[in-house]
């Protein structure tokens, strides 16, 4: 459990606080929507209030990830999220295509949304019309994806931060501060299995030290791909879920925790990690927990 010297930031998101030293506030989870083909709007009635009720209950924020595939799906997600998820609250677009991207930023701005957005991801491959719309349509926050083709190991994340690895003219932070975008959580950018997947974890108390913006990432995409954990069906979901641990145990402030149909079994288990991580950063360090933290709402 950790404490850092460096200043730590604390986003506040829509009333949504993360970041800061650990044991402050709750571990924030952005738990995943992921359509397979046209976007499913049962998916989103069915698992949208009681994510948010359990989150209410717990005290650990969520906010929902939308996937979104193709650009003739843009309408349907933002149709989804405006008619579904509850008044100000939050949400994350995850989209792979950079022509979706700049269609998506468009769609949110006609409607008024970007101050609710969480842009997923800026990384190494951002284009210069992702760039040019991200400065016309500024969402709320961004996650800055330390990922680094050359390099995977902690110093890697590093260098993508600073000047991209070299693939771009200059660093990730650099293109978003330019680009106008000031909330910024850093992904360590989980691996595959022999790929260094551990230095996912072990960057998130380097970055936070170094730079004090909020840290996490989707160390799940590490089980998922761990095939051979697959022929163990009673244990594959177990570690899926309880992956998501880690990262508030290595000083992390949010995790992107996988598909939402798990949320019921990932919120308690994160919840008793925070509170677990509270314990002690106070004993020890003097850090008091935040009025919201599981800490707070479970303990009394």
């Amino acid at each position: 459990m950790f404490s850092f010297t460096k200043e730590q930031k604390v986003l506040d998101i829509k009333g949504v606080r993360v970041g800061g030293q650990p044991g402050v506030n709750p571990t924030l989870i952005i738990t995943g929507f992921f359509f397979k083909s046209k976007p499913d709007r049962g998916l989103a009635e069915r698992y949208i209030p009681g994510l948010i009720s359990l989150s209410g209950k717990l005290g650990n924020p969520v906010i929902p990830d939308f996937f979104i595939k193709r650009e003739e799906y843009v309408d349907d997600v933002v149709e989804i999220i405006k008619e579904i998820l509850p008044g100000d609250h939050p949400f994350s677009v995850d989209i792979v295509d950079p022509a979706v991207k700049v269609k998506t930023l468009e769609r949110l701005h006609e409607e008024d949304m970007l101050s609710r957005t969480i842009y997923n991801s800026i990384h190494v491959g951002v284009t210069s019309k992702e760039q040019e719309a991200l400065e016309e349509y500024k969402p709320e926050a961004a996650i800055v994806l330390c990922f680094n083709p050359k390099d995977n190991s902690v110093d890697g994340r590093i260098e993508v931060l600073e000047n991209s690895a070299h693939l771009n003219d200059k660093g990730l932070l650099d293109l978003a501060k330019e680009v106008g975008v000031d909330k910024l959580l850093l992904d360590t950018a989980a691996m595959s299995p022999g790929e260094n997947s551990g230095a996912a974890l072990a960057a998130i108390p380097v970055l936070k030290e170094e730079y004090g913006y909020p840290v996490g990432c989707a160390i799940h995409n590490v089980v998922e791909k761990s095939t051979w954990l697959k022929n163990y069906d009673d244990v594959y979901r177990v570690v899926d879920a309880s992956s998501n641990s880690a990262v508030p145990l290595f000083g992390g402030d949010y995790v992107i925790s996988g598909p939402v149909e798990y949320y019921n079994t990932v919120i308690p288990l994160v919840a008793w990690f925070d509170i677990l991580v509270s314990e002690y950063t106070e004993g020890y360090f003097g850090v008091e927990p935040s009025v919201n933290h599981p800490r707070r709402r479970l303990l009394r």
